[in-house]
């Protein structure tokens, strides 16, 4: 009876503990504030949101135009991420400790941080430093292979196609043409970069994914398309005929894939994919049966039989709790990204242009925006635009 007792004790005690809960969510700010809200949080927010604050405070400075601001942001956002997904040994000891114990930590997933070095490259773009911008967009595109721990390929191909228009500004046509060959074998439809092409129209539409809990108690989370979608299309206007911008990018399937391959849930940083056939909660079942039928075959026996039969149920019991007691999902995410992202790219002669963009829906127009072009120290433009 003592030991019966004590199962049911230690039972109610493991269950308890194992109801690990994500960090509180903060309300939610729109989509068009500026950064000031999340320096606030900065000084008042939990530790673990840091680079989650850093990340929105970049996004939203850097369409502000407010680079004094972004670069510090993300610069602290990608030294928190490169202390664990880095490509060497130190990091790679790092992450088996971060995805043990530090999975309240946020450093965004494979997507989100592969986002940070994006917004990074731009902005030494802006800045003439072409060989950093290449580089800030190679190491985002590492960012998207890693998936975890299985290093799958990575299919970023806004990241492919900027590490080539900063290599085609930088003057290293066979670096362009290197990369302009995978980019291809994504976007085959892409027309590709004019050798007297100076200009880059980047447009971003939609709204950024979303992450939601999902299943028993939410034990695991999915993304969802951003909404509302009010646009997908973007014409480039140069008091001429339009232009049409490429769609180079789907921010929500960079969400919801992993290498290419479509992600059905995503549990304690992990992604199941809709071929896994979950074997591993086939075994835990398995044992618990097992463990139980031992135990009723030693019922018998005794104070013995009923020690054995008390391991056995406790066994069973922690087993169960292992399998069916999951953490609840952690479902904070960047907020201001976008859900699709275009390009175009133009020859200006060295001259400012004066470009607008009519975002279209189906074909049909729905907004018209001025575009905000810079000119960098060597006359060539980097020239954005967002719908939202």
């Amino acid at each position: 009876m003592k030991l019966a007792a004590l199962s049911g004790a230690l039972a109610v005690a493991a269950f308890g503990s194992a109801q690990a809960k994500p960090p509180p969510l903060l309300p939610p700010v729109p989509y068009d504030a500026g950064p000031e809200t999340f320096v606030g949080r900065l000084a008042t927010d939990l530790p673990g949101n840091r680079v989650l604050n850093q990340m929105e405070i970049g996004a939203r400075a850097f369409w502000r135009g407010d680079h004094a601001t972004a670069k510090p942001a993300l610069d602290d956002a990608i030294l928190r991420i490169d202390s664990v997904f880095s490509d060497n040994a130190n990091a790679a000891k790092a992450r088996k400790l971060w995805y043990d114990e530090g999975s309240k930590d946020f450093k965004g997933e494979p997507y989100e941080r592969a986002m940070v070095f994006l917004y990074r490259g731009l902005i030494y773009l802006h800045d003439a430093d072409y060989e950093n911008a290449r580089a800030a967009f190679r190491r985002g595109l590492m960012q998207d292979a890693f998936a975890e721990e299985d290093q799958n390929r990575s299919d970023f191909a806004l990241l492919l196609f900027l590490d080539a228009w900063a290599s085609h500004l930088n003057g290293d046509t066979d670096l362009r043409d290197e990369t302009m060959v995978q980019l291809k074998k994504l976007r085959p439809n892409y027309g590709g970069i004019g050798e007297k092409d100076d200009t880059l129209v980047l447009a971003e539409t939609g709204m950024a994914p979303r992450k939601l809990g999902d299943g028993a108690s939410h034990a695991f989370f999915v993304y969802r398309r951003g909404k509302p979608i009010l646009e997908n299309q973007v014409q480039v206007l140069n008091g001429a005929a339009p232009m049409q911008a490429f769609p180079m990018e789907d921010i929500y399937y960079q969400a919801s894939t992993r290498g290419g391959r479509e992600i059905d849930k995503i549990l304690a940083g992990k992604a199941q994919f809709k071929a896994t056939t979950g074997g591993i909660g086939s075994f835990l079942s398995d044992t618990t049966v097992a463990l139980s039928s031992n135990s009723t075959a030693f019922s018998a026996g005794g104070q013995y039989g009923d020690a054995v039969a008390a391991v056995g149920v406790l066994s069973g019991v922690f087993l169960i709790v292992s399998s069916s007691s999951k953490p609840q999902a952690d479902v904070r995410t960047w907020s201001s990204l976008p859900d699709t992202v275009h390009v175009l790219t133009l020859g200006s002669g060295g001259r400012t242009p004066k470009l607008t963009a009519n975002f279209l829906k189906a074909g049909a127009p729905v907004a018209e925006k001025p575009i905000t072009c810079a000119t960098d120290a060597n006359r060539k433009q980097l020239c954005l635009v967002r719908a939202h």
